[in-house]
């Protein structure tokens, strides 16, 4: 995403199941190709106390709801999500010579006594006028307006406090924030950091909080996932290697574990992907990183020229059997969410991607429209031991921990 991270529009799905590799995947919305209804982009499912109706924010500025609480191929609706930024911080902006071009990845948190926050990137330019997609992000927190009835998300978000990033300085990636707090009950903002200019180098990183408004004094962020030097698949667009990020980060905590579920490559191109990582703690220890999924590659996938690469649960640019492989229905599967939802607690991967069948590239490019984005869904299989650790784990036994369901 990088930069262009804030040019995906909103983008929605066809009401027919579809199979790939024999993968059963559904979308979540009915799509109008004419009236161009009915696309979503980053879908992300909002947790919540009591919940009852499923609630689905992201970088359009609405919900998908569906009142059944439970996921079905075309079950959501539009409602409102609305953000605006507060006139106090639009003045600070101001006055650093910046302008705030647009907001993407409205991410809503309940904490424990019911209140609302939200986790929104912004888009800066020094640039008046908002010239195209140049320019930095900053993520800042926004408080809700109006609290729904019966602990239901809020539908109205105000921009108040700069939580990552600055108006003055333009720097390389600083979005995607979204809140996580581990079973133990400490708060963190993890978000989209980048590691280094040259080689370009972006990861998923976690800053500990004291509470939603407030990172903790006296820390840093800390690195939980980044590219690997000679991983080939993680290339932001094929055969390139000089720009290489892991993003998108939504990470879960069970049986004494941690998984995260994130993207790799471009989201206009056939290079997006969905990977899954692990870890025995949430901050992995100093010099690591959570672990990444890998798989013997005899047939060196990605021309990749060593042993292995990333087994990774969904993608769409390697036609390959045993590498779930689903570009026959879906391109450029990503910004994942592996969660328990429905009446159930059914475990289901929610993540975007491009119908084949609409899927336009832009003028004179090999980039997929952004506007043309759908959300899907998929069931998967979480079977995830508790009597053993992500260090005393093999390749084989984490290729087993989760998987699409066939």
């Amino acid at each position: 995403m990088a930069l262009s991270f804030f040019t995906k529009l909103a983008t929605l799905s066809l009401v027919t199941q579809v199979w790939a590799a024999n993968i059963p995947i559904s979308p979540v919305t009915n799509v109008n190709q004419g009236a161009k209804t009915g696309y979503f982009s980053d879908p992300f499912h909002v947790v919540y106390q009591n919940a009852t109706d499923l609630y689905i924010s992201g970088t359009t500025h609405k919900y998908l709801t569906c009142s059944s609480g439970d996921l079905s191929a075309g079950c959501a609706s539009l409602d409102k999500n609305k953000y605006e930024t507060s006139s106090s911080l639009n003045q600070t902006a101001h006055a650093a010579g910046a302008t705030i071009c647009g907001a993407a990845g409205i991410h809503p948190f309940q904490s424990k006594d019911r209140s609302w926050d939200a986790l929104v990137t912004l888009h800066v330019q020094s640039n008046p006028k908002c010239n195209g997609i140049s320019g930095w992000s900053v993520i800042v927190h926004a408080r809700s307006e109006n609290p729904g009835p019966a602990d239901l998300p809020p539908t109205s978000w105000v921009g108040d406090k700069v939580m990552i990033g600055s108006f003055s300085e333009n720097v390389d990636a600083n979005y995607d924030g979204k809140y996580f707090q581990t079973p133990d009950g400490q708060l963190y903002l993890v978000y989209q950091k980048q590691k280094s200019k040259k080689p370009k180098r972006d990861g998923v990183a976690a800053w500990p909080m004291d509470n939603p408004t407030t990172l903790r004094p006296g820390t840093n962020p800390t690195f939980l996932l980044l590219p690997g030097k000679n991983l080939k698949s993680e290339n932001y667009v094929s055969g390139k290697g000089h720009f290489k990020l892991i993003e998108t980060g939504n990470i879960h905590a069970i049986n004494g574990k941690f998984f995260m579920a994130y993207s790799v490559g471009a989201y206009n191109r056939k290079t997006y992907k969905i990977g899954i990582a692990y870890s025995d703690t949430f901050l992995p220890a100093p010099g690591q990183q959570y672990r990444k999924v890998m798989k013997n590659n005899p047939d060196h996938l990605w021309d990749s020229k060593g042993k292995k690469e990333v087994y990774y649960l969904l993608q769409s640019e390697e036609k390959h059997d045993g590498w779930h492989y689903i570009g026959d229905q879906v391109l450029a599967p990503g910004v994942p969410t592996v969660a328990q939802i429905g009446h159930n607690n059914s475990w289901v991967l929610l993540f975007a991607g491009y119908n084949p069948n609409d899927a336009p590239l832009k003028s004179g490019t090999d980039k997929f429209q952004a506007n043309h984005r759908r959300p899907y869904f998929t069931k998967v299989n979480v079977d995830i031991p508790e009597n053993i650790s992500v260090k005393q784990a093999t390749d084989e036994q984490l290729q087993s921990w989760i998987t699409p369901s066939h």
